[in-house]
């Protein structure tokens, strides 16, 4: 789980411990430390946070050409890097010692020339530097540590307890470590990180037009494996994957336009859906070999007020959708209320997912709040600032979809404070979206209704009498009148017409959005040569208020 430790000795230390990322989670990094001579305490309260600046990371050696492409570099050796590798082995638990990765050596000797030594370190750099040397999994554990780079032995004993921790909260498949000298001192960076799935070699780059499969396997304990691609125009698509029983998985992914996309592995655990594997590919362009990351202005400063992280989220989130050119959601208070109660039982018993052992699904909550509504999604993360937040959201392809789903209307933020690192507080953070159907006119939306019927089933045409006993009946329903009440007017109006129809009948159905109405769903085997349409907005026991009653009656001309 996210967590990040902070220790102020004679030398200072950080960690952050992610895990795989629940959807919606998107970690952060913050960077606490202290000169090894310097009486000055770097993370007490009360320090005051230097201005952000930007970072850019340029890193050494050539970017993969594909992900998970082996053969991979091996570790590089040196007396500082074989002290902390022992100690790693030595504290791990025997059936998961995690192995020396080049790649991840790598990347934290990149991250470890930029490092400053207070302040914050944006996590898009260190998802750059993982992804430039070819991994694809998301939410490294780090530690860090300013000291004298020649002193093996110190910088082991002040890495111990915390590698101890990290090594027993979760098995670890993998570690790097860097070590830069800055001027005198070094900053040293450990990485550790889970691993889930496996994958066959992913081009980080292909030409426009260009296919490449998507081959590999979730660990045991997740299943249901999922695909989602972020096109390079901002749009989300789910990605065909055909699974085996093993958890394996095979499918392909297409760079239709130039430019980037994001492509995002998920499976579920026990507590939902956990994003496995998250990364770039470039379309018709080379991938770039640098990049500039700034702290939000407002993200750098620490967060003391709950209400005020709520309102810039939903600011943040409503600036999204209107760059995708969709309305503004609005804050539902019963709903921020719902989403809050599961920021607090995230917080509490340090967890970061969808399902709770307490309180089960986001959709359990929302029925046990008695919230009715037919569209229910959820966000949910663990970050350090607002804009951090909403960035990791929206670069998430599954995630990105909650932000910019065109069913949703209404949505519920909740924010609980978590542990103060650095001067800076976590947030565990929660989004749930839900649906209001806005007001309908019954005559247009009828005749978007009757066009899709007709452009299933030609033969269909239109019938004055048919529309306006279907509109009665959902007038009555939409009341709140029982069915089975309903329907003795429906039929004896049919009765009344049964010398020009041979056969009628009645088809009732329910919606929140007419994108929702299949017309091959209501027409049966299509026995029918006329319809009626009636629509009227009203309660439903499960789609709550405003809920579209849409009722066809259907007849065949003698």
């Amino acid at each position: 789980m996210s967590r990040l430790f902070a220790l102020v000795a004679m030398l200072a230390v950080t960690a952050c411990s992610t895990g795989p990322r629940k959807v919606g989670g998107q970690p952060s990094w913050r960077s606490a430390s202290d000169d090894a001579g310097d009486d000055r305490d770097a993370t007490s309260p009360g320090t005051t946070t230097a201005a952000p600046t930007t970072l850019v990371l340029r890193p050494r050696g050539p970017g993969v050409a594909a992900y998970n492409d082996p053969p991979r570099t091996a570790a590089p050796l040196s007396p500082l890097g074989d002290a902390i590798a022992a100690e790693i082995t030595a504290l791990a638990p025997k059936a998961a010692v995690p192995l020396a990765d080049g790649r991840l050596y790598n990347a934290a000797a990149d991250l470890a020339a930029i490092i400053e030594p207070e302040g914050v370190l944006p996590y898009p750099l260190i998802e750059f530097a993982l992804q430039h040397h070819g991994i694809i999994e998301p939410s490294p554990n780090m530690l860090v540590v300013w000291g004298p780079i020649d002193e093996p032995r110190m910088i082991v004993e002040h890495l111990r307890p915390r590698l101890a921790e990290l090594l027993v909260a979760e098995p670890q498949a993998r570690f790097g470590i860097g070590a830069v000298d800055r001027g005198g001192r070094a900053a040293i960076v450990v990485m550790l990180q889970a691993s889930f799935v496996e994958t066959q070699p992913i081009p980080r780059t292909l030409a426009t037009g260009a296919r490449a499969p998507l081959v590999g396997k979730v660990a045991t304990g997740f299943s249901d494996p999922e695909a989602y691609l972020t096109g390079s125009d901002g749009a989300v698509r789910h990605l065909a994957l055909a699974v085996g029983a093993d958890g394996s998985f095979r499918g392909e992914v297409t760079c239709a336009s130039p430019g980037r996309q994001q492509l995002e592995l998920a499976a579920s655990d026990h507590t939902g859906s956990t994003v496995l594997a998250n990364v770039p590919m470039w379309c018709g362009q080379a991938a770039p070999v640098e990049l500039a990351a700034t702290i939000d202005a407002e993200d750098a400063a620490p967060v003391t007020s709950v209400a005020a992280a709520e309102a810039r989220l939903l600011a943040l989130l409503n600036r999204d959708r209107a760059a995708a050119g969709l309305p503004a959601l609005v804050s539902d208070p019963a709903v921020a209320a719902v989403a809050r109660a599961h920021s607090q039982d995230m917080h509490d018993h340090d967890f970061v997912g969808h399902i709770s052992p307490t309180t089960g699904s986001a959709a359990d909550r929302a029925e046990v709040a008695g919230i009715k509504t037919g569209v229910v999604l959820e966000n949910i993360a663990r970050a350090y600032g607002p804009a951090e937040a909403q960035a990791g959201l929206m670069n998430s392809p599954g995630h990105r979809a909650n932000v910019l789903s065109t069913a949703a209307t209404h949505v519920g933020i909740g924010v609980v404070l978590g542990d103060e690192v650095a001067g800076r507080r976590e947030l565990f953070l929660t989004q749930m979206f839900i649906r209001i159907p806005p007001v309908l006119d019954p005559v247009a939306a009828r005749e978007i209704v009757r066009a899709k019927l007709v452009t299933d089933d030609p033969k269909l045409s239109g019938d004055a009498a048919l529309d306006a006993i279907a509109a009665d009946f959902a007038a009555e329903l939409a009341r709140g009148v029982p069915r089975a009440q309903a329907k003795v007017e429906v039929s004896r109006r049919l009765d009344a017409q049964a010398a020009r129809f041979r056969q009628a009948a009645s088809v009732v159905t329910a919606v929140t959005e007419l994108d929702a109405v299949v017309a091959r769903d209501l027409l049966g085997d299509r026995w029918a040569d006329r319809v009626g349409v009636g629509l009227a907005q009203g309660l439903h026991p499960e789609l709550g208020p405003g809920a579209y009653w849409l009722v066809l009656v259907l007849a065949r001309a003698r």
